[in-house]
């Protein structure tokens, strides 16, 4: 299964804020899901008006060819400055030397991932998460100029977060999960995986659960006390994948 990223998260869009927990992941400090990220997407999504998910990743693309160019960012391409989400971007470099690997995502491995949960402006905040994702995931060093044309960009775009009733009241494949919960001393924890993990990794979703715990920087057991009082939000993606050498053929006005 292609690589996915397990879950790097911003509160605020502030990676000071972030921890770096066991396993090589960085998650939010873990406040309550409602007074951490009070503005959810909770409706069906809208696209920013005449753009494509994956013209969205083309622009990803051109975000950091013009940083690591020294080169002034792109603007963004849409006539629709109101548009905000959570989003998350996935940068992965394929294996090998290019041209060898095969197109189903196999050969591909994680290069970066950060997102965030809070709603941002795409007109801003796309340019920005494009070049964090690339350059500040602290699981591995800058992305170079060399490595872009065996780059692929994933970008994921979050919406219809509900309140689950339960800790497994959400489907394998379909809804993303977000677990947020205390232990006695009052220490508040918080992990996130995107709809894609569980499947990719072949998760049911009790393990899922018991490693996001993990993932989460608690180190007690995953008992059925501690499931009963966690808040679980499940959420959508609308995720779209582009290979840098796509990009012309997606929309041939981008320069890349």
């Amino acid at each position: 299964a292609p690589p996915t990223c397990l879950g790097t998260m911003n509160k605020q869009q502030d990676p000071s804020r972030s921890a770096v927990r066991p396993g090589g992941s960085e998650w939010s400090d873990g406040s309550d899901a409602q007074e951490q990220y009070p503005a959810l997407v909770t409706g069906p999504l809208s696209m920013p008006r005449g753009l494509t998910p994956a013209e969205l990743c083309c622009f990803c693309f051109q975000v950091l060819r013009n940083h690591l160019e020294s080169l002034p960012l792109p603007r963004f391409p849409s006539a629709d400055p109101g548009f905000k989400a959570p989003l998350f971007v996935t940068w992965l470099k394929q294996r090998g030397r290019l041209g060898d690997g095969r197109r189903d995502g196999s050969d591909l491995e994680l290069r970066g991932c950060i997102g965030c949960l809070e709603p941002i402006h795409f007109h801003d905040g796309l340019s920005e998460y494009a070049i964090r994702s690339s350059m500040k995931d602290r699981r591995f060093p800058p992305v170079k100029l060399d490595e872009v044309p065996s780059l692929t960009c994933r970008l994921s775009i979050l919406h219809q977060f509900e309140p689950c009733a339960h800790a497994f009241d959400w489907q394998v494949g379909v809804h993303g999960v977000l677990l947020n919960f205390s232990d006695a001393r009052g220490r508040k924890f918080s992990a996130t995986y995107l709809p894609e993990v569980a499947r990719e990794h072949g998760m049911t979703r009790e393990v899922a659960i018991r490693e996001l715990v993990a993932k989460s920087g608690y180190s007690g057991p995953c008992s059925q006390e501690l499931l009963d009082c966690m808040e679980v939000t499940r959420y959508q993606t609308t995720v779209e994948s582009v290979a840098y050498g796509d990009i012309s053929r997606i929309n041939p006005t981008y320069s890349c």
